[in-house]
């Protein structure tokens, strides 16, 4: 199970069937639900309009191949050593000979909670490491990509002043991005990980996310610091396995792609670290090796102080 699994020019029929399409709407500016949008008294012709012209671009992407689908995933035995999650080639904190953890860092949350109810973070989901005994866990990663040829074929539309189609296409690739990591996600817990093989919940289920573990990316609530994504990308070697590339803002590139990390833990679920005080910054500033002022910078928004 362990290691990383390459998947390139993934079948984008298939990738379809699992789209999401009320986010489509809501990137077009309309407010509403799919399929009940398209007969909304107010927005039910133009959505049934949009809709349609959706379906007839999506059928040529797929069959003329306007894009290409690629995507790498990977499992590793992991620990938790307090908010750190440490991965093979060595699970263990310890040092054996000259191998190294590779570690992902997580942030706590520092907000007042009811009683009973504890301040979490992320390496909370992962089995943790006590003195001298390891609890061997599993951490996943990922990244997906269905916009590979995209830019060529926004540049004939733009050029031919096809302002429309041009977006059509871009608010695809983004839906067929989000549809691909769904697929994956669902082929992983039932097939290469395999911790829920007997699923069996209706599509309406899996985007309500009624099943076992989550799937949260870098620059996220749970994780808000983008530069972890530096760790995944050459954890799963994402440039060389999808053509994904990250800029110095680590924005993905092309921007129809989504990178992240699994967790199988059955108790796991999605949070946000939200504000967090000066402590917090220089104690993860700290464990990354980074300055307290360029964390601060990537934390903006966390910040409380």
């Amino acid at each position: 199970m362990t290691g990383n699994k390459v998947f390139e020019n993934y079948s984008l029929e298939e990738i379809s069937k699992n789209i999401d399409w009320s986010p489509f709407f809501h990137s077009w500016e309309m407010k509403g639900t799919y399929p009940k949008i398209l007969e909304d008294k107010e927005r039910g012709v133009e959505a049934t309009k949009l809709f349609k012209d959706a379906q007839d671009m999506l059928k040529k992407i797929i069959s003329e191949k306007w894009l290409q689908a690629n995507a790498v995933i990977g499992f590793y035995p992991a620990t938790s050593v307090e908010d750190d999650i440490h991965l093979t080639p060595n699970p263990s904190p310890k040092e054996k000979g000259t191998e190294q953890p590779i570690i992902f860092h997580t942030i706590r949350q520092q907000t007042k909670k009811p009683s009973g109810q504890s301040n979490i973070s992320l390496s909370d989901f992962i089995s943790p490491f006590w003195g001298d005994k390891e609890g061997v866990d599993y951490l996943g990663a990922f990244a997906v990509t269905t916009g590979i040829g995209i830019d060529k074929k926004v540049a004939e539309f733009e050029k031919d002043h096809d302002d429309y189609s041009a977006i059509m296409l871009k608010a695809l690739a983004d839906r067929l991005a989000e549809a691909f990591t769904e697929h994956l996600h669902a082929r992983v817990r039932k097939e290469f990980w395999g911790y829920a093989k007997d699923e069996n919940i209706s599509p309406e289920e899996i985007i309500q996310e009624k099943y076992q573990g989550i799937r949260p990316a870098p620059g996220y609530p749970a994780q808000p610091d983008h530069t972890e994504k530096k760790t995944l990308f050459a954890l799963l070697e994402v440039e060389k396995n999808t053509g994904i590339t990250l800029t110095e803002s680590m924005a993905m590139f092309p921007t129809a792609a989504v990178s992240g990390l699994y967790f199988a833990h059955p108790e796991s679920h999605y949070f946000g670290v939200g504000k967090i005080r000066n402590d917090q910054v220089e104690d993860y500033a700290k464990r990354k090796g980074a300055s307290i002022q360029e964390m601060e910078r990537w934390l903006g928004q966390n910040l409380g102080y």
